[in-house]
């Protein structure tokens, strides 16, 4: 089925995009040229085996991968070698590469070692050393493009301590033209902390361009006025994702300013000085350069009678049955006598989890593959809404000779909602900004139709459907309606306010950007957009209310981890493992210092494992729920509050509980240590403080444990690192 916009926005936000610094070959150091077969003649291709050759000349595959595979792919008539080194046994790992078949050019490589690690390995390698060697693979590899990239720094990443991988520092440059940012192209590597070996490398590098001039565009201040006069961000009610899939809580609706859908990011041309819209089915505006693909539902092939699944998650008795939900499905759509129901299901609505969902599906004979077709249809258990389908391409749709016109197409789409959602259709309209993410096929139109409620879109509410021009019928449809209480829009700040505060946060940035045709040529423009800030949690959306920045889940944006290089911890003891937790996005209470001397609070340590675990999110949770998960999971007894200190002893329990080893701390008798103020621990927390020291995960110096004494943020960021590097028994 295609893909939501609302699926699309959120893709968008964790792109690339921010300042950074270019490298001059004397700093890159290497300055040997690529390993690359010549082309004299424009168009000659190289054989498997010099790609193969190619790959071993400039990357160390590991003895092991000794079972080679090689294939060949085509695609927009540029040709590639896939390579492939395995280890006789597949848990090993792999080694695999990509090699154009013309230039000889490496166009990515990955690879994984298995079987994986039992526990978190800190690496070896500081990011500084890592950023050298990735450095040097650019120059190797396409150094003829060295000034016309630039490497991004303080880029947003997903680190944590619980990959089973090797620890990998990954680096992106950006492609330049004209010293001006094209963020769809560019250099991306991924370098091992542990020793240093290219993970993953990726070569992105259109051809064939053409990109207009940086001439006569108009100026930053122009774009700020039209940006604000057109107006690029409209107020809308928004339904905030839970944090949590499985929480019970009551959906909330906020009063949001968000962009419109109906303009392409708040893109604005820089020549022309007009906002960037697009004909929905003629082109797609891409100003990061996103990927996309049609997805389409087969069913698996089965000779086994109808079957009939009942979730176990369901809380709810569904008022309607099996056989009801057919019937609505049969009055809405016509089911050919020939597709046989042959699966039905209930589950959770994936859209609105509270409610229960059949899923009904249709298809041919199994056997017939060439004629294979297919049916599926969602109805509300409760309410017994007809809430979507989808099916094979009709068999009509290769006869091209009269296919519908864009109005007639539109006219179909809506006779259909009509007849299936008569009540709704009149509470919608149709969004003129919404599109489909990728090359639309010729014979398919696509529309949203979003829900309005006193006089305002819900963002993520409304009907989707896609039309077949050939076929001349509707094969996709879907419905989103969330039945919940709206809030009267009043007491919001005004909308030149919320622009103002935009742009504040998101400052117009001039780039290239990319569209994409119908007819599959791409077109370059030149643009103002919003700055993404290369950042994983792009602040898209402000409280219409407070003015505040808030995310996907309608939590305060300023909650969010985002990633630090400190700047007050060269030559700290632990300056390795507060860089790490820097990474992750872990204690950033101060920005880019971090105050290594200071006492850690219970709360900023406990918020600080939960960003270890890599769900960044978590950093939104209020101080009840995150005493409430702690308690949970045993980490913390008793009374204690999050605003209070730690002592070194308190500390050792709060690990040992983490890494599951409390059973083994509490058994007396068992445990001396070798400190000259063994005698002033407490009996109750020896075996902890024993096992913490023993595992490297209590920093002590001068041989003295010091149990009373109070935990800097230091010997905190030393401790989480070193404990989740300890093999441990896992819950």
């Amino acid at each position: 089925m295609f893909r939501r916009r609302c699926t699309l926005n959120i893709f968008a936000v964790i792109l690339l995009l921010i300042q950074f610094a270019t490298y001059p070959a004397d700093v890159l150091g290497v300055t040997k040229e690529a390993t690359v077969v010549s082309t004299t003649l424009g168009k000659l291709e190289i054989t498997a085996e010099q790609a193969a050759q190619i790959v071993k000349d400039n990357f160390t595959i590991p003895t092991k991968y000794s079972q080679m595979s090689t294939g060949y792919n085509d695609y927009n008539n540029s040709g590639t070698y896939s390579l492939n080194w395995n280890a006789d046994d597949q848990s090993e790992g792999s080694f695999n590469a990509e090699v154009d078949a013309t230039t000889g050019e490496i166009i990515n490589i990955n690879q994984w070692d298995g079987p994986f690690p039992a526990a978190f390995k800190p690496p070896v390698l500081s990011e500084g050393e890592a950023e050298k060697i990735a450095a040097n693979l650019i120059v190797k590899l396409v150094g003829k493009h060295q000034t016309e990239m630039r490497l991004i720094k303080d880029e947003q990443q997903n680190y944590r301590l619980t990959d089973a991988q090797s620890f990998t520092y990954n680096f992106h440059w950006i492609r330049l033209v004209n010293g001006i940012e094209f963020p769809g192209n560019g250099v991306n590597v991924g370098v091992s902390g542990a020793d240093g070996s290219i993970r993953n490398y990726n070569y992105n590098w259109t051809q064939n361009l053409v990109f207009p001039e940086a001439k006569n565009v108009i100026s930053l201040e122009k774009a700020r006025q039209i940006f604000k006069d057109t107006p690029m961000i409209e107020l809308q009610y928004y339904i905030p994702q839970s944090i949590r899939s499985q929480s019970q809580e009551a959906q909330r609706v906020l009063l949001v300013y968000q962009l419109s859908n109906h303009y392409s990011g708040g893109a604005i041309d820089a020549l022309s000085g007009k906002p960037m819209t697009l004909d929905p089915q003629e082109g797609t505006y891409r100003t990061m350069g996103i990927g996309s693909a049609v997805s389409s539902e087969i069913l698996t092939e089965t000779t086994s009678p109808e079957t009939f699944v009942l979730s176990q998650a369901t809380s709810e008795t569904p008022q309607i049955s099996r056989d009801d939900a057919v019937d609505i499905v049969k009055k809405m759509v016509d089911i050919p006598s020939d597709l046989v129901l042959r699966s039905s299901n209930l589950s959770p609505d994936w859209q609105n989890p509270n409610d229960q969902v059949w899923n009904l599906d249709w298809s041919s004979q199994p056997s017939n593959i060439t004629e294979y077709r297919f049916i599926n249809a969602r109805v509300n258990a409760i309410t017994g809404d007809f809430i979507g389908f989808g099916m094979s391409s009709p068999t009509n749709s290769e006869d091209k000779s009269n296919p519908l016109s864009p109005e007639s197409g539109q006219q179909l789409a809506e006779d259909f909602l009509r007849h299936v959602q008569a009540d709704r259709f009149k509470l919608v309209k149709l969004d003129a900004g919404s599109f489909y993410g990728g090359e639309m096929p010729s014979n398919m139109q696509s529309f949203h139709f979003v829900r309005t409620v006193n006089g305002l879109p819900v963002s993520s509410n409304g009907m989707d459907i896609t039309v077949d021009t050939v076929a001349k019928q509707v094969t996709n449809y879907n419905l989103n309606w969330s039945d919940i209480n709206f809030p009267s829009p009043s007491n919001i700040i005004s909308l030149n306010q919320a622009t103002e505060r935009f742009l504040q946060v998101r400052p117009l940035v001039l780039n290239y950007s990319l569209i994409y045709h119908q007819n599959e040529q791409q077109e370059v423009r030149l643009v103002y957009q919003p700055n993404t800030d290369n950042s994983l949690y792009v602040p898209g959306m402000l409280d219409a209310q407070t003015g505040e920045l808030v995310d996907w889940y309608g939590k305060s944006q300023s909650q969010n981890a985002l990633s630090h290089h400190y700047t007050d911890i060269q030559g700290n003891f632990a300056e390795k493992e507060i860089s790490i937790m820097g990474l992750i996005g872990a204690l950033g209470e101060y920005g880019d210092t971090f105050h290594p001397d200071e006492k850690i609070t219970v709360g900023s340590l406990l918020r600080a494992i939960l960003m270890a675990e890599g769900n960044g999110r978590d950093g939104v949770l209020n101080d009840e729920d995150l005493l409430k998960i702690a308690q949970n999971r045993n980490w913390v007894q008793g009374d204690m509050k999050l605003d209070s200190d730690l002592n070194r002893a308190n500390l050792s329990k709060l690990m040992i509980r983490l890494i599951n080893m409390e059973s083994s701390a509490r058994i007396k008798g068992i445990y001396t240590v070798p400190f000259n103020d063994a005698l002033t621990i407490h009996p109750d927390s020896l075996g902890y403080m024993a096992l913490a020291w023993g595992l490297g995960i209590l920093k002590i110096d001068d041989n003295n444990a010091l149990p009373d004494q109070i935990v800097t943020r230091a010997e905190a960021a030393y401790a989480i690192v070193h404990a989740y590097a300890v093999e441990h028994p896992k819950n």
